[in-house]
């Protein structure tokens, strides 16, 4: 089985950052992904920044700010207003209190792979294994909460439901419809508000979905409890 290493990312991974970046966020008709210099702000200010490589080919990024958060649902708008549109070195507070994760990238070749990692002891895909390690680290500098606007790229599947019908809509198996949303679920994560906008994005039909997590409880239960 191929093995994936995390580590948390410096000025030298700049560019393995941005061609991650280039693959995993550029969409049919529409480029969502963040420029270079948004990228190099991000580690040069000292943001939470975790690079992940396959075979020393750079396989997934995950990104992370602190904000000060007084916990009141209402204040969270807009993925472009609480990320300044990225622009993320703008609005981080070295000392805030609440952590924001900005996204989960993974070249689209290893998204579906399970694989050995430095994390834990049974294999993951790199997209948990790269949130995991972010809260890891957050909360190992006194984070308790993280929050972030998820992406809900099959809402233009269900576009006949409103955005709060759309965020709650299961299958059978009663696990979420959306893939971004069933992933946060599974991983611990509580829908606290849906929007109707968050970012320009066509698949999402430019809406978007306000996820929590409570980092003591996510990171306490199986597989993740030896982690602490």
């Amino acid at each position: 089985m191929k093995k994936v290493s995390l580590q948390f990312a410096g000025r030298d991974d700049v560019k393995g950052l941005c061609d991650i970046e280039q693959v995993a966020w550029s969409l049919p008709g529409e480029v969502i992904e963040a420029e270079p210099r948004k990228i190099e702000k991000r580690v040069e200010t000292g943001q939470v920044v975790t690079i992940a490589r396959v075979g020393g080919q750079p396989a997934g990024s995950q990104f992370a700010f602190k904000f000060n958060w007084n916990g009141n649902v209402e204040t969270l708008t807009t993925w472009d207003d609480l990320t300044a549109n990225g622009w993320t070195d703008k609005v981080h507070v070295p000392d805030g209190n609440t952590g924001f994760f900005v996204g989960v990238g993974v070249v689209p070749k290893f998204r579906q792979d399970v694989f050995e990692n430095n994390l834990v002891e049974s294999p993951q895909r790199i997209s948990q294994l790269l949130l995991v390690n972010t809260f890891i680290k957050l909360h190992q500098e006194g984070i308790r909460h993280v929050v972030g606007c998820a992406r809900i790229p099959f809402y233009h599947q269900k576009s006949v439901l409103d955005i709060e019908a759309y965020c709650s809509y299961r299958c059978d198996d009663k696990k979420l419809f959306d893939p971004v949303l069933r992933f946060h679920e599974r991983l611990g994560a509580k829908i606290i508000k849906p929007v109707a906008y968050a970012m320009d994005d066509q698949e999402s039909l430019d809406g978007g979905c306000w996820v929590k997590y409570d980092l003591d409880h996510v990171l306490s239960v199986s597989p993740w409890d030896h982690l602490r």
